[in-house]
């Protein structure tokens, strides 16, 4: 397959909705990976991430100039997704911060870094659901491909940090609604592409990972895997699945 045109925005929507998924998702279960001597990875491991989708954006612009001129037309879809992102970033970087000093962050700054997440991840798919030109993008289906699948990879990543959450009913079925939830997206996504003439093989694909990730949360709840085992397996399904699904949305640019 082609490197597509679009691939900064692939890496920024990927590796950033990545971390605002994880995070969101670690605002339910806050007592979930929580060794004081080790608290600090995962903020740093979401800004990693959300730094390298950063440098995916200044990849689409061109030149790094051009970034300053699109914080100053506030009403660009890059313009919020940047300003989304820096409130993210900034409550990550004090979330890393306060755990690496005393192990241990106050509620109310996950609380805070979840709603900047939740926003980040809503607008980059509102940003291709008004994106008017794309009849492929601007549908209802994009908005779950987007939300449901960070999400569902957030789910995944988060429980690299403390496998041990599989063996808890809450968490596996919420990992494995979101994983389901993912999978309904690309076949919504998948359905209105054919419609459309484009090809829906990439977003099959994408489905089976998701639902095999859910499959194995479930199993690792009901013993029948390991926690240890499962966290990585689940991660890979689903990394791999979003991945694979949005590579063949933005593969669908006319822009």
């Amino acid at each position: 397959m082609d490197m597509i045109s679009e691939f900064p925005l692939f890496a920024f929507t990927t590796l950033g909705g990545l971390a605002a998924g994880a995070y969101v998702v670690g605002a339910f279960f806050p007592s979930a990976g929580r060794d004081a001597k080790r608290s600090w990875l995962f903020p740093l491991a979401c800004i990693v991430l959300l730094g390298a989708g950063l440098l995916g954006v200044l990849g689409h612009l061109g030149r790094p100039e051009r970034f300053l001129l699109a914080l100053s037309n506030l009403s660009s879809m890059i313009a919020e997704e940047a300003y989304w992102s820096i409130a993210f970033g900034v409550l990550l970087l004090v979330d890393l911060a306060l755990r690496a000093r005393k192990g241990e962050s106050p509620r109310a700054v996950g609380v805070l870094g979840a709603v900047a997440a939740l926003g980040l991840m809503c607008i980059m798919g509102w940003a291709y659901f008004t994106a008017y030109g794309n009849p492929a993008w601007a549908a209802w289906p994009t908005l779950v491909l987007f939300v449901a699948g960070d999400l569902g990879m957030g789910a995944a990543l988060f429980a690299l940090f403390d496998s041990g959450l599989y063996r808890k009913g809450a968490f596996a079925f919420a990992s494995a609604a979101l994983s389901v939830l993912a999978a309904a997206g690309m076949v919504a996504v998948a359905a209105r592409f054919v419609g459309l003439g484009h090809g829906m093989e990439p977003f099959v694909v994408g489905t089976v990972l998701a639902v095999a990730g859910a499959a194995c949360a479930l199993l690792a709840w009901k013993g029948k895997l390991s926690g240890k085992a499962a966290a990585p397996v689940v991660f890979a399904c689903l990394l791999v699945g979003v991945a694979v699904a949005r590579y063949a949305f933005y593969a669908a640019s006319i822009l």
